[in-house]
């Protein structure tokens, strides 16, 4: 605690007695949900994704008081493709979509930073945020799950990385407003508090 003004007594959210340290929690909480930072980034590699695979996404949603859900259709021509499966399957991602889904991979030389034309990865290469990892990590570990699944489909494919895409925005989401992510929060910006609870600037 210090005394920041002749009127006011400010104190560090830890020094404030637990039912206010509850109420400023609960305020920054129903502000924070409302205000997703990340929601507009997911979205957009959401949007990629769909614009490289012959999908449609219907309706989604995650976060908030619903139930998490995605649903999608196939646009594939001829119909057959969604039922591809084994090394067909692999020949068809391969053929049709990697050089949309990787990038060279990053790398030195002599002090010199580059992208190598060899050696791709998968790591945000479709919008060059993270979320973009959980589309792609069913695609990028595609040979090890035909491997245990040889009936595994190309729809199976793009149902799994839709859905790893929520997960993984869902996990996301929670955090952001989690308490541990406002105690963060308050010691990366040194936030002080009126002991009724009220920010001090």
């Amino acid at each position: 605690m210090r005394t920041a003004t002749k009127k006011f007594k400010v104190y560090k959210f830890n020094e404030l007695p637990e039912e206010i340290q509850e109420k400023v929690f609960y305020r920054w909480n129903e502000n924070q949900s409302q205000d997703y930072f990340w929601g507009e980034e997911n979205k957009e590699s959401l949007e990629e994704f769909e614009k490289i695979f012959p999908i449609k996404i219907k309706d989604w949603e995650y976060g908030g008081w619903g139930r998490d859900f995605i649903s999608f259709e196939m646009n594939t021509y001829p119909k057959e493709i969604e039922d591809f499966t084994g090394p067909r399957l692999m020949a068809y991602i391969y053929n049709n979509f990697f050089h949309y889904i990787t990038k060279g991979k990053y790398y030195s030389k002599n002090g010199k930073f580059r992208h190598s034309k060899i050696f791709k990865e998968y790591s945000c290469a479709l919008t060059g945020y993270c979320i973009d990892d959980f589309l792609l990590k069913p695609i990028e570990n595609l040979k090890n799950i035909i491997r245990q699944n040889p009936n595994y489909s190309f729809y199976d494919l793009m149902r799994d990385c839709l859905h790893s895409w929520l997960g993984g925005c869902s996990k996301d989401y929670e955090y952001y407003c989690s308490e541990e992510y406002f105690k963060e929060e308050v010691e990366n910006n040194g936030w002080e508090f009126t002991l009724d609870g009220e920010i001090f600037n």
